[in-house]
């Protein structure tokens, strides 16, 4: 990332927080201190560590992220993060780009089929090159020409959805936009998960409302959030139960039933192998 980017980025964005920035669906976090655990939901999104680096578990498993890759998030993700090393010399920067799905369709449609088979085994962590690198440099210039941002922002993020759908690992990005595709069929598994949390989940039903072999479903569900069915059921709901809990409106106990546990202790055990924490000492 150029140093006058970073530069920039270092003028005008607070510290320790996350924000949207003026072109619709750009986020940005700039960390100036190490940030202990925090967990999430990951919307669907491309996510790149201008500077820096952070760690990202998805279940046990932990990958690092800095300027050399991107993270791409098809569907909705629980995740979390861990910022090591970061100062007001040298602060984490992260970038946070929201897939625009008519936009990708719309740009899909206009370009030649990839030759490309891609790897099955990249997951959420793609290699970032100067060309997609560069794209996002020309965006966030945007931020100093606010009467250029509607227009140009569009046509940039344009360019960066036909760099990703050219590049090796741009198979993925366009199973998300295809109807019928696995991915795009996940896509649907884990938005009827998201609405109804506190249901239980019964694999074979939720396979056949996507058109999939319970074999199938359950391979192509790890592949793309990393976590099977179950487990990602748990931590929406274990994510959704520490933002009640925060908020501070109701007893745990009641938190615990409205997200589908029915047994206080099992929720209090799995809430602190998550979070490091007891439910009731998460309390503001």
């Amino acid at each position: 990332m150029k140093t006058k980017i970073i530069e920039q980025l270092l003028r005008i964005l607070p510290k320790n927080q996350t924000i949207e920035s003026a072109i619709p669906g750009l986020f940005f976090y700039c960390a100036d201190r190490p940030r202990k655990t925090v967990s999430y939901i990951q919307e669907p999104s491309i996510c790149i560590v201008l500077q820096g680096e952070r760690e990202i578990y998805l279940g046990t498993d932990c990958q690092k992220f800095d300027n050399s890759n991107l993270m791409f998030c098809p569907v909705n993700i629980p995740l979390s993060m861990h910022i090591k090393h970061a100062s007001i010399e040298n602060p984490v920067i992260v970038l946070s780009m929201k897939l625009n799905l008519a936009m990708i369709r719309e740009v899909l449609a206009k370009i030649p089929p990839n030759q490309h088979t891609g790897d099955g085994h990249l997951g959420i962590k793609w290699p970032l090159d100067d060309i997609i690198l560069g794209a996002f440099e020309r965006l966030i210039s945007l931020l100093n020409y606010p009467n250029d941002t509607k227009f140009l922002s569009s046509l940039i993020q344009q360019e960066i959805y036909y760099r990703l759908l050219s590049a090796q690992q741009g198979h993925k990005l366009r199973q998300l936009v295809i109807n019928a595709s696995h991915t795009h069929r996940i896509a649907q598994a884990t938005d009827w998960l998201k609405a109804h949390l506190s249901e239980p989940v019964i694999i074979e039903g939720l396979a056949s409302r996507c058109g999939m072999s319970v074999s199938s479903f359950h391979q192509h569900f790890k592949e793309i959030t990393q976590l099977s069915p179950l487990q990602y059921q748990k931590s929406l709901r274990l994510m959704e139960a520490r933002r009640l809990i925060k908020m501070n409106e109701t007893q745990i106990s009641q938190i615990a039933m409205q997200v589908g546990y029915e047994s206080p202790s099992q929720f209090s055990r799995e809430y602190k192998r998550l979070f490091g924490i007891s439910p009731s000492s998460d309390l503001n």
